[in-house]
């Protein structure tokens, strides 16, 4: 096994696609392994002990919102791409799907993780996880969770070092050429908010420099979104990091879209009502309707990131004094 295999390896695998649906699963296990790799731990993980509680832990903040979380299932089915080990697997119970047994899974002291040879190619190549961390975050995750992955993760700072386009350096994972943010994506998305944010109206400049304010994508570029005015807003940075976090979403009312709040968000400081303030309020209008949010990209936020059900507005005051 050599550099270049193992990149081929990782951009040929396999992720559950239908309808757009997010499964960042396959990706979030090969970061958690590469994560014991950084930390000096033992190639293979116990799934019971070590793998499927902070696995959990990470669909449920950085994956999609669904009512089941199943780290289970990158587990069993990450061998198919030539990137996991299972040892014994072919004396272990496996369902119709492929996924070795609950059963098994929490009797048998099951253990996981990557082949040797890939193994020993990462801890001779300490640059080799670097990039492999920094490929797999830009492909499969907005640019708003890659700090919060890494910090999760243990991974040191520098891990992520992008160039002038927001592309990781040395990215090299995928055969062919990743897609690269469109440099003018975020100006047309200011000019077209008139440079404030479309939830809040914050418009904080240090002379004629904007201050926080940034361009969102409404379906993530990671997951194919166009960088078009119509799959954008202009946000302040907590409001952009709030909508991709899916403490806030996006529903349509008579001739255009009010913002919506998570009843998963709580808290007792000021910026909290801060929050309930711009619940069941209206989005800001573009300055022209050709760059009104696109129906397909809200309902795709609406599906696979927004953490339902949003907040009920008549109980809007409680909790503050």
């Amino acid at each position: 096994m050599n550099r270049k295999e193992l990149l081929q390896k990782l951009n040929q695998i396999k992720l559950w696609r239908k309808h757009g649906r997010r499964a960042p699963h396959k990706p979030l296990l090969v970061l958690l392994a590469l994560s014991r790799i950084a930390r000096g731990e033992d190639r293979l993980a116990r799934y019971e002990r070590d793998i499927k509680s902070p696995l959990t832990d990470l669909l449920k903040r950085f994956g999609p919102p669904r009512k089941k979380i199943h780290p289970e299932s990158p587990f069993s089915r990450l061998p198919k791409d030539g990137l996991w080990e299972i040892p014994g697997r072919e004396s272990l119970s496996v369902t119709q799907s492929g996924e070795i047994s609950q059963k098994d899974l929490r009797q048998r002291a099951v253990t996981g993780g990557f082949p040797k040879p890939i193994y020993e190619l990462f801890l001779s190549d300490s640059g080799l996880v670097q990039q492999v961390v920094q490929a797999l975050l830009y492909e499969h995750f907005p640019d708003s969770f890659h700090d919060d992955i890494r910090a999760e993760l243990g991974f040191p700072a520098e891990f992520l070092v992008r160039d002038s386009l927001g592309l990781p350096y040395g990215l090299e994972v995928r055969s062919t050429p990743a897609r690269k943010r469109d440099p003018n994506f975020r100006h047309a998305v200011l000019c077209a908010y008139e440079h404030c944010c479309a939830v809040c109206g914050f418009d904080l400049r240090l002379e004629d420099e904007l201050l926080g304010l940034e361009a969102a994508h409404i379906k993530w570029h990671s997951a194919g979104g166009p960088s078009k005015v119509p799959n954008g807003l202009a946000l302040c940075s907590i409001h952009h990091k709030a909508l991709d976090r899916g403490a806030l979403g996006l529903a349509p009312i008579a001739g255009g879209l009010k913002v919506r709040l998570s009843a998963k968000v709580y808290g007792e400081s000021d910026a909290t009502r801060w929050f309930w303030d711009c619940h069941n309020t209206p989005l800001r209008e573009p300055i022209s309707s050709e760059f009104k949010p696109d129906a397909e990209f809200v309902e795709w936020h609406t599906c696979e990131v927004f953490r339902a059900p949003p907040r009920n507005s008549p109980s809007r005051d409680a909790g503050f004094s």
